[in-house]
């Protein structure tokens, strides 16, 4: 992994070239982090890896975990930084307003102006976006009526009941339902 080295002047202004080649740069250091990822869980199985496939034991395993970990937390950070100057120029801009995250964190449910600092500030918190789209309760109560509504359609049915439902004389015993 190679560390980003901010080399620039305090004054240096960035092109929009030199913004996309940086976005660019992280767009691959997030594939990274997925890899990274990867090793660490693959760490935690008994998997073969293509490294090292005859050293199963467990201090290898701690040793490719920690070590597979430490890139993860090491390309995690470096991203969140990069992608908050990224953020930040974009305000500086004028293309995103900085007021806007503040505003929309106020007013979500549980809010407090006074709160914990990023704790509800993301406008795309999954859960806030999920509490606008209110069909998957509506869905299942659906699919739900229409199985019992099959339910009940194969109960009053005779054609469809099963010879345990006849009497011992052969005839139909009508099943009530509630």
């Amino acid at each position: 992994m190679a560390d980003v080295k901010d080399t620039r002047k305090p004054d240096q202004v960035f092109t929009s070239a030199d913004r996309i080649r940086q976005l660019n740069e992280i767009d691959k250091d997030v594939a990274k982090l997925i890899h990274s990822a990867g090793l660490a869980i693959q760490a935690l199985t008994n998997a073969r890896s293509g490294e090292s496939p005859s050293d199963n034991s467990l201090a290898s395993h701690q040793a490719r975990f920690k070590e597979a970990t430490s890139q993860y937390f090491a390309l995690l950070s470096s991203i969140d930084v990069r992608l908050r100057r990224q953020v930040y120029a974009l305000e500086e801009a004028s293309i995103l307003a900085p007021e806007i995250a503040s505003s929309r964190a106020e007013n979500l449910p549980g809010a407090s102006s006074g709160g914990v600092a990023g704790a509800s500030s993301n406008p795309l918190d999954v859960s806030w976006l999920n509490s606008r789209k209110d069909t998957v309760g509506k869905d299942k109560e659906a699919e739900l009526w229409a199985a019992a509504r099959e339910f009940v359609e194969q109960i009053s049915n005779p054609a469809s009941l099963s010879s345990a439902t006849r009497t011992e004389g052969g005839q139909q015993e009508k099943m009530e339902v509630d």
